[in-house]
């Protein structure tokens, strides 16, 4: 910018300007003041505690008072420091009628205290900035995580419920089954379903209505019926778990589901029992990418690849207790898989 200076000039060795005298002749000169570019460090007052906390020396300290005096207001509300401003032993001196608490505020900080106090309480009020955000993260994570277990909770007790009702239609289902033509359509109301099914799902229902229509095993009907409760819950279990995106944690749901009708079936022992066994492990693998089930009655005798065979030696295979789970990739048993032998 243009600044304009008043000098005297006595130098009487020069000729004095007319009517002048040369004692008393005054000159003005123009002198150009370039203006100094504003350092990075001023960053405006309008910049955030969170945004100018890496910047240990700003360039005014008004700017760190009038984010503490905006900090003050924000935790304690404005209508307390709206008292202390109507205070008449607060009042600031020059301060004019109409100042803003927040104005006020600031100016009562930078009379107070030094600049280098200021920068400390600034300093002060941003780290319990920082404390309260981290704080916020952590009270999200924790409402996440309750809310999926809440929601796993429920999912929980309709399946109980289902299992329930199951238990309580058993009773019923088990005369309809002494007749070929009611077993036949009890059948494909449990194990077929309408709006789409597996091909080891498919086989499951024909081989049960082969069986019945055979006739001739007397365990048949109470094997239908309590593999039906097994069944139901497993496939509730296995729809609903499609939310469940990884693999991993899928698999925590639904193996409890395949042991729950392992147990369902404990001590009845038909003729298509292995077999239905095998297509309802094939049946869970296609509900993943990552897994492979194996019937724990795949084999007649303990195997130790797939068993918890510790001790079994090469014993006869009673009934199975729990699956077997391999990872598809590497072949790797996962999870071996529970068996009760012959003595």
């Amino acid at each position: 910018m243009a600044k304009l200076t008043l000098s005297v000039n006595t130098d009487t060795a020069q000729k004095p300007a007319v009517d002048q005298p040369a004692a008393n002749r005054l000159s003005i000169t123009k002198k150009v003041v370039t203006a100094e570019p504003e350092t990075a460090v001023n960053q405006g007052s309008g910049a955030s505690l969170s945004q100018r906390i890496d910047n240990p020396n700003p360039a005014s300290p008004s700017e760190l008072a009038d984010d503490v005096a905006k900090w003050l207001i924000a935790q304690f509300g404005e209508d307390l420091f709206n008292e202390l401003l109507k205070n008449p032993n607060l009042k600031l001196p020059y301060a004019e009628d109409d100042i803003t608490a927040e104005s006020w505020l600031e100016r009562g900080i930078k009379t107070l205290f030094t600049q280098e106090n200021i920068a400390h309480i600034y300093k002060v009020t941003a780290n319990i900035g920082q404390s309260n955000a981290d704080a916020n993260i952590d009270a999200v994570v924790d409402e996440r995580m309750a809310q999926k277990v809440e929601k796993y909770n429920a999912k929980f007790q309709e399946l109980r419920s289902n299992m329930e009702d199951l238990e309580g239609e058993k009773a019923e289902l088990q005369s309809r089954l002494n007749k070929t033509l009611e077993a036949d359509a009890f059948v494909k109301t449990i194990f077929r379903s309408a709006d789409g099914e597996t091909d080891a799902q498919k086989r499951i229902a024909r081989t049960l209505e082969d069986a019945i229509g055979q006739g001739g095993d007397d365990a048949l009907p109470s094997f239908v019926t309590r593999l039906a409760k097994g069944w139901s819950s497993l496939q509730y279990v296995l729809q609903t778990s499609a939310e469940i995106g990884d693999d991993k944690e899928k698999l925590e749901v639904v193996y409890p589901a395949l042991t729950n009708l392992l147990a369902c079936i404990s001590g009845c022992y038909v003729t298509d029992r292995r077999m239905v066994l095998e297509l309802v492990a094939k049946h869970c693998n296609e509900f993943f990418s990552d897994y492979d089930f194996i019937s724990p009655e795949q084999t007649l005798n303990a195997d130790p690849d797939i068993h918890n065979a510790t001790g079994l030696g090469n014993a006869q295979i009673r009934e199975g207790v729990t699956f077997c789970v391999v990872r598809r990739d590497t072949k790797k048993t996962v999870k071996y898989a529970d068996v009760k032998v012959n003595k």
